[in-house]
């Protein structure tokens, strides 16, 4: 089996209401997503989604996703699809870095093998068993009556759990949110407050010890140093996705 095409197209999802992150200094209203078919000599066809947040959220947009996928689309041609190892390094050598890039092409890759074993991805990727996942509904930054209120809807869309969009200027109105929100909580409900980087590490501090949630933190601040600081200091849970993706990226990029 050889890839001997790749075709994409451009989508915009529109969101039902304007989506705020990191205390309200980030604004969304729609997604620029890029869907991708990567098609073999042997009919099967798979396919790859990339739709990063925007362009100011993290390195990766639209337009930038396209283009790559055009510069390492003649790289790829020619090569098998269920070699998954093998396309990532050719990926690697064509285009070092820009995994939003690649991510879609994999996710097509892993689509095919899927389909040529009649497997399905859960079991491919090494899971035992296909048990069900919690799904966090996603709360944009408001008011504390306004981000209630998204909660509870989400809860009557049988939600239990929230990611909830915080951070900001002023820490006492930060603090003031929160617990709002957990005093309005369920007895079921948890939600993970998201601050996006939007603190620095005295904020931090200042907010969560005076405060008492039952989730977690989720990237308090920019750097892993940072949050590092403020996990020493405090007595929530502390979650990292953004410093964990850049030192995932700078480990790969030294050979590490």
């Amino acid at each position: 089996m050889k890839i001997i095409g790749i075709a994409m197209w451009q989508l915009d999802l529109s969101l039902t209401k304007p989506y705020w992150l990191s205390g309200g200094r980030l604004k969304f209203e729609k997604l620029d997503s890029t869907f991708v078919r990567v098609e073999t000599d042997a009919d099967v066809s798979g396919w790859g989604e990339g739709c990063p947040w925007g362009s100011t959220y993290l390195p990766a947009y639209g337009p930038g996703i396209r283009a790559g996928i055009a510069t390492l689309a003649s790289s790829l041609l020619g090569q098998d699809p269920r070699s998954l190892e093998a396309i990532n390094r050719i990926m690697h050598m064509a285009l070092p870095g820009h995994l939003d890039v690649k991510s879609a092409i994999d996710m097509a890759c892993w689509d095919i093998l899927g389909k040529v074993t009649g497997l399905p991805l859960w079991r491919l990727l090494g899971g035992t068993n296909a048990d069900p996942v919690a799904v966090n509904s996603s709360i944009s930054t408001g008011t504390r009556d306004e981000m209630i209120a998204l909660i509870r809807d989400a809860y009557s869309d049988g939600y239990r759990k929230h990611s909830a969009k915080i951070g900001g200027t002023d820490p006492t109105a930060d603090i003031a949110r929160i617990q709002a929100i957990e005093a309005a909580l369920a007895p079921d409900e948890k939600v993970t407050y998201d601050v996006n980087r939007a603190w620095l590490p005295a904020v931090a501090i200042q907010v969560l010890n005076k405060v008492s949630v039952r989730g977690w933190i989720e990237q308090p601040c920019e750097t892993l140093q940072q949050c590092a600081q403020v996990a020493r200091r405090v007595k929530q849970p502390i979650m990292l996705d953004m410093s964990a993706f850049i030192l995932l990226r700078t480990t790969c990029r030294l050979g590490a």
